[in-house]
């Protein structure tokens, strides 16, 4: 059950799409890691919360496990069709910039007393250019965001654990990001 703050909080950042998932329901797959390594979104290597800099996996899911509770937030935005990349891309960038504002606002609600962990949905854009692998340290880490997939959670299995729908009719594109707590 959603606490009624929480989803009045949402509908004000404009998330409609929204469901909670037991942590211990959480399915870890390294192979999601091995598609991070492919470099297909091109940040591998080269940001402090994408693949390798992010940690090993096994840390990662560490952290993952210390939490109970998991908040799926999702986001459904309209494209032209299946082959409107720069729609999904534009897409992607308003999911996290929604999901960040979203996980700023709940932290306090979500938090009692202790920390969240927000996950999301590709590489993080804060910077520019990342300070990764320079050896200087994150500029911003109390805004820097991982992907799920880097922490090696199964997306899909993510969305069906919490009652969401994966596909949201034709010609639209969804995201999906998770705040632990």
């Amino acid at each position: 059950m959603i606490d009624t703050r929480v989803a009045a909080a949402l509908a004000e950042i404009g998330i409609t799409h929204y469901g909670t998932v037991p942590v211990a329901e959480l399915v870890f797959s390294e192979s999601f890691r091995d598609l991070c390594a492919s470099n297909q979104c091109g940040k591998y290597g080269s940001s402090w919360v994408c693949p390798p800099g992010v940690g090993p996996i096994t840390e990662l899911i560490r952290q993952v496990l210390r939490f109970r509770h998991g908040l799926v937030l999702q986001t459904v935005w309209p494209i032209e069709d299946m082959f409107d990349i720069e729609g999904m891309l534009a897409a992607g960038a308003k999911h996290n910039e929604r999901f960040r504002r979203a996980a700023d606002c709940l932290k306090p609600l979500l938090s009692e007393g202790g920390d969240v962990l927000a996950l999301s949905a590709g590489a993080c854009t804060v910077c520019g250019t990342c300070t990764y692998p320079s050896g200087q340290p994150c500029r911003h880490p109390e805004k820097a965001v991982a992907s799920l997939e880097a922490y090696g959670i199964d997306v899909a299995r993510l969305i069906a654990s919490s009652g969401l729908a994966y596909i949201n009719g034709t010609d639209t594109v969804s995201y999906v990001g998770l705040i632990l707590h």
